[in-house]
C-alpha cells in the first residue's frame, strides 16, 4: 500500500481493523502540528519588533504552499501522469531538505561568527 495522508484516510474505509489507520493518521496530524509550531516559535524568536506581522506572513505561507502543492500536483498528473506523482514528491522532498540543511548550516556559521566576535581578546 502506497504511504500518504490520503491514502491513510482511505485506509479507514478499506480495511476492518481500523486501529492501524487511526494509529497513522494520528502520527501524521502530530508530525505536522510539531513543524508549524516549530516554525511559529522560531519566527516569533527572530521576528524583531512586528512579531504579529511575522506570524501572518508565515501562517500566509503555508497556505500558499498547500494551494501550489494542488496546483503542482494536478499539473503533474497532466503532464506526466500519475505514478510519476511519488517520484517528483521525492525529488522535491529532497530539495526540502537540501534548503533546510543549508538554511541550518548558515544560521549555524552566523550565531558562531557572532558569538566568536563578542569574545574579548586578552
Amino acid at each position: 500500500m502506497d504511504a500518504g495522508p490520503g491514502r491513510s484516510i482511505q485506509c479507514f474505509a478499506q480495511l476492518s481493523d481500523q486501529r492501524p489507520c487511526a494509529v497513522m493518521v494520528l502520527i501524521i496530524g502530530a508530525l505536522g502540528f510539531s513543524v508549524v509550531s516549530g516554525m511559529q516559535a522560531r519566527v516569533l524568536r527572530t521576528a524583531g519588533g512586528a512579531p504579529t506581522l511575522a506570524i501572518a506572513v508565515n501562517a500566509s505561507a503555508y497556505q500558499l504552499a498547500a494551494a501550489f502543492a494542488g496546483w503542482f500536483g494536478g499539473r503533474v498528473i497532466d503532464t506526466l501522469g500519475v505514478r510519476s506523482v511519488y517520484l517528483v514528491a521525492a525529488a522535491l522532498t529532497i530539495l526540502g531538505v537540501a534548503v533546510s540543511a543549508f538554511a541550518w548550516y548558515r544560521d549555524r556559521t552566523a550565531t558562531a561568527a557572532t558569538d566568536y566576535a563578542e569574545v574579548p581578546v586578552a
